[in-house]
């Protein structure tokens, strides 16, 4: 599955109309500047890669993506490759608590709270996930 996505959002009749507009000879100084696109694919795995060393990279990803302002980096390199290793192996702890605290960055609190519950489930001893959801919960 490919999603394209656009920092403004532009839409397709915007794009031909300043096509035309410039194809018309229209020329006002400066060029209309459309936002970059990027396109978001989902992340394949090899069978028996290993996914610890998978999560460490993507994490790493998502960490310079974002102190660089790179989209791609945090969606292709690192989200996506979190989602890959959860399809190899739901239980994976360490994609789980990534996405859970990607989750909660981003405002998606559901999606952070049955994370976390999930990773409670996994380790009920770990009370940093129970405080974590916990506040998820009071919030």
């Amino acid at each position: 599955m490919t999603f394209v996505l656009t920092q403004a959002g532009c839409q397709k009749a915007t794009k031909e109309k300043a096509s035309s507009h410039s194809e018309e000879g229209h020329s006002h100084g400066e060029e209309e500047k459309k936002p970059p696109m990027m396109k978001v694919a989902d992340a394949e795995l090899s069978p028996g890669v290993d996914l610890d060393s998978v999560v460490t990279a993507a994490v790493n990803s998502i960490e310079k993506g974002k102190s660089e302002g790179d989209m791609n980096l945090v969606m292709n390199e690192g989200i996506m490759k979190l989602r890959a290793v959860l399809e190899q192996d739901p239980d994976n702890e360490t994609a789980i608590l990534q996405m859970g605290l990607l989750s909660l960055e981003s405002g998606q609190i559901e999606k952070a709270a049955k994370r976390f519950e999930k990773l409670v489930l996994l380790q009920p001893e770990n009370q940093e996930y129970a405080r974590q959801l916990e506040e998820i919960r009071n919030n």
